[in-house]
């Protein structure tokens, strides 16, 4: 009996060893790339260092021209979403700034956390550092939401007009509770969120090629060092956290939300956690789009933009 306890031990500690390996093993196999002066060499725009590091930035139109701040969501591939809407606005005569939000993008991913203060800290910094000081508009899109109803609310002079797409704003986000604990967190980020995660996003899409090809750039930006860290740390804190409160600071009438019809986290109904804190609000629902309506459907997203601004200037 003695013996077979022993040989039981040895197989149980054997077999943990050949687990641990083996997921050691398979998690060296994520992240493998590092956003270095070589990574930064294929970006289209250009850096700026601000006091949590490199940012990434587009500041396109004549200097004179009225001043757009389009902000992005969540997504790894950064500033990029805005591919099929910036050559729009800037043939509309306006001057665009588009920036990668810290760990997206081209942007640095500082060892930090990431929640509302950080990306308030980096918008603040970004157009202090670049000189702007005029009113402007601003385009936000799902977690950019939060980041420019905030600015929106605190610099009530400066922004003039902001657009909400897909608002990701009302914290409805509630991470599993395991993803608290240190060690199973790795397990689950490494093990089973990471390898689905650009494949779970294929859900936000009605055109399923656009999707494939925007996988693509996904796939490219999640293989950089820390994604599942900055994924897991905005989950934690900042998109289980509702910024639906800063609605009511916003003035009346300044604010257009658009949203797909197919978007899986914005189902119509919730229209009314913003109403009930916005009654003035302005919506368009965008059929044959998911949560990304701006680039499905830029073409008529594009439009009832510019009608907005234009009717508000």
């Amino acid at each position: 009996m003695a013996s077979f306890k022993k040989w039981l031990c040895i197989t149980g500690v054997g077999a943990l060893v050949v687990l641990i390996s083996g997921f050691l093993l398979f998690k060296s196999r994520q992240e493998t790339a590092v956003m270095n002066e070589a990574a930064r060499a294929a970006a289209p725009g250009r850096f700026i260092r601000l006091p949590q590091g490199l940012v990434h930035y587009r500041l396109s139109g004549p200097d004179t021209a009225k001043l757009l701040v389009l902000i992005h969501g969540g997504g790894s591939s950064g500033m990029e979403v805005w591919k099929y809407n910036v050559p729009f606005l800037l043939s509309k005569g306006y001057r665009v700034l588009t920036y990668d939000l810290y760990g997206r993008g081209y942007s640095d991913r500082p060892e930090t956390i990431y929640d509302l203060s950080l990306y308030r800290r980096q918008l603040n910094s970004l157009l202090d550092t670049l000189g702007i000081h005029q009113p402007f508009d601003m385009i936000a899109m799902s977690m950019g939401a939060a980041i420019g109803l905030d600015y929106a609310a605190t610099h009530t002079s400066q922004v003039k007009q902001i657009i909400l797409l897909g608002p990701a704003a009302s914290g409805d986000l509630h991470p599993s509770p395991f993803l608290k604990v240190p060690v199973i967190s790795d397990v689950l980020m490494s093990g089973y969120w990471y390898p689905r995660a650009t494949e779970n996003q294929r859900k936000e899409f009605v055109n399923q090629p656009l999707f494939n090809d925007y996988a693509k750039r996904l796939n490219y930006f999640s293989n950089f060092c820390g994604y599942k860290r900055i994924t897991l740390s905005s989950w934690m804190n900042m998109l289980n956290q509702s910024q639906l409160y800063l609605l009511k600071q916003v003035a009346p009438q300044k604010i257009l939300l658009i949203y797909g019809k197919q978007d899986p986290f914005f189902p119509r109904e919730k229209l009314d956690s913003y109403t009930s804190l916005y009654p003035t609000l302005a919506v368009h629902e965008i059929d044959s789009a998911g949560h990304m309506p701006h680039y499905e459907q830029p073409t008529q997203v594009n439009s009832l933009m510019w009608e907005y601004l234009q009717a508000k200037d």
